[in-house]
């Protein structure tokens, strides 16, 4: 037979399973008579369990309800009883305002200011690490007593325990034992304080938990307290320690500036430097006869004017009433008047009597007179002129040589009272630096008094109305028949699948034969 034809007997199969089904062919061998190799049957017992019914999970727990049911109600009352037996805890929450800027009472305080935006935020953040610091929760422990509450002591639910123990003197001695709850209150209130600042604020929130709402709201407000207190006693303290050092600085300061007064006083004593502190008497004086000679001068400048003036009017005597000096003189005035009527007689006598007439002669010699007497005074007050004129110039001489003298003595003076000065400026700095510690001395003793910080409670804690753990005992038995139901279910799917595993087993499938290839089909392929 071909391989075509091999290939070809069996429309529909292949060849190699049309040649085993040929009409008298032992389906389990070969046409050339080796026998067809086959896996062997898979043990019974390694056969998977039956998959759940076709009903689904709701038919594989449903035999087990009443159990699933009974976990979840004894989780519910587990979790309820748990609520009520666990120690609650509530939260209490107040708030203060710090403001960087603080107060000022004085131009000068201890502390600077905050202005910078980032050094404000980190004086806040500061001042909120503070809020926990030792100092101010130890004022806490003191106020509220803390050191008898079992809550913080350490000795919750012993407290019968260690008293039997120090009846019998096995206990720790009192003090070890009052420093210990100290210790422990300490570190109790620590934990149970929460302090945050919400951002881009100058808040500070002190969160306290307790076992009881109104210890949680007394403990919150008691801390906040506590640190502005804390906060007052520590300016107070920083103010007496500055006064203080202060004080201490005031005697020396004192003996400085009585040794350089000492220095200047002899040093002046000395050098016969009298005067103020800031001119010598020398100086004084010559100041004042440079303005005496000057006005001597002065004086001088005048009388020879009016001198001048004078010699004028006596060149013409007719105008002498016209000058300021002839005016002022009483008796040129009378003679000038006269002087006057006079000249007016004459000139009616000579319009009536003509120029020959005995009449107008005796008015032309009254005229004549009168001139002369008005002559004679202008000599008189001419002469009185060159007298003030010389008195005027021996003043002014006698005055320069007064400025001359002064001038050679605060020539000689000037250079010690240069010394002088230095000596004076030293005292003027230590008296300057004297005072200024005197009077920051006094700033300091009153800011003891004074509260500058600008630090204030701005909201009170109140007793929470609800405790934060646990929650009610509604939530926590709902939650523990939801768990127990939970794990019921579970426990019902184990067991059935459990179960359906150790029951009947899954028939072993049919084995399958494996061909192997002959040679005539290798050889065809």
């Amino acid at each position: 037979m071909s391989t075509t034809d091999v290939s070809c007997s069996t429309p529909g199969l292949p060849p190699l399973a049309a040649a085993r089904t040929g009409p008298g062919k032992d389906p389990t061998m070969y046409d050339d008579g080796r026998p067809e190799r086959r896996d062997p049957p898979v043990p019974a017992a390694t056969a998977g369990p039956v998959p759940p019914p076709s009903g689904g999970l709701g038919a594989a727990i449903l035999p087990y309800w009443m159990p699933i049911l009974a976990l979840a109600l004894a989780c519910a009352g587990m979790a309820y009883g748990a609520s009520r037996l666990m120690t609650p805890r509530f939260m209490a929450t107040s708030q203060i305002f710090v403001d960087p800027r603080g107060i000022q009472v004085f131009d000068n305080e201890l502390t600077p200011r905050q202005q910078d935006s980032n050094a404000a935020i980190n004086f806040v953040e500061s001042q909120a690490r503070i809020v926990t610091s030792q100092s101010v929760l130890s004022r806490v422990i003191d106020s509220e007593r803390l050191t008898d509450d079992p809550e913080f002591n350490g000795e919750g639910g012993a407290n019968w325990a260690v008293a039997l123990l120090r009846s019998l003197g096995l206990g720790r001695p009192a003090e070890e034992s009052l420093a210990s709850r100290e210790r422990q209150a300490l570190n109790a209130l620590y934990d149970r304080v929460i302090v945050r600042r919400p951002e881009r604020t100058f808040v500070i929130e002190v969160t306290v938990r307790a076992s009881d709402a109104d210890k949680a709201a007394r403990l919150a407000n008691a801390v906040s307290h506590a640190y502005i207190d804390s906060q007052t006693a520590a300016r107070a303290d920083a103010a007496r320690r500055a006064t203080q050092s202060l004080t201490n600085r005031l005697d020396e300061l004192r003996t400085r500036v009585r040794i350089a007064e000492e220095r200047a006083e002899d040093f002046r004593r000395r050098n016969g430097l009298v005067g103020t502190r800031t001119q010598l008497v020398s100086e004084q004086q010559l100041t004042d006869a440079n303005s005496q000679l000057a006005q001597a001068q002065a004086r001088v400048a005048e009388a020879q004017a009016r001198s001048e003036q004078i010699q004028i009017s006596l060149r013409t005597a007719s105008q002498a009433g016209a000058l300021p000096e002839a005016v002022m003189s009483p008796t040129i005035a009378a003679l000038r008047g006269q002087q006057a009527e006079a000249r007016r007689r004459l000139a009616d006598a000579q319009t009536e009597f003509g120029p020959r007439h005995p009449t107008v002669r005796n008015a032309q010699a009254q005229v004549s007179d009168l001139d002369r007497a008005i002559a004679d005074e202008l000599g008189r007050i001419a002469q009185a002129a060159r007298a003030d004129l010389d008195r005027a110039r021996a003043a002014e001489a006698t005055q320069r040589r007064t400025v001359e003298q002064l001038t050679s003595l605060a020539s000689e003076a000037g250079q010690a009272f240069v010394q002088l000065r230095e000596l004076q400026r030293e005292v003027d700095v230590n008296r300057n630096l004297l005072q200024a510690f005197l009077s920051r001395s006094r700033e300091t003793s009153e800011l003891e008094r004074l509260d500058t910080s600008n630090a204030r409670i701005i909201t009170v804690a109140q007793p929470p109305r609800d405790r934060v753990f646990p929650p009610r005992g509604v939530v926590m038995a709902l939650a523990g028949f939801v768990v127990g139901g939970g794990l019921g279910v579970g426990l019902a799917l184990a067991a059935a699948l459990l179960r359906g595993g150790g029951g009947r087993q899954a028939p072993a499938p049919a084995p399958r034969p494996v061909a192997a290839r002959p040679p005539l089909a290798r050889l065809v392929h």
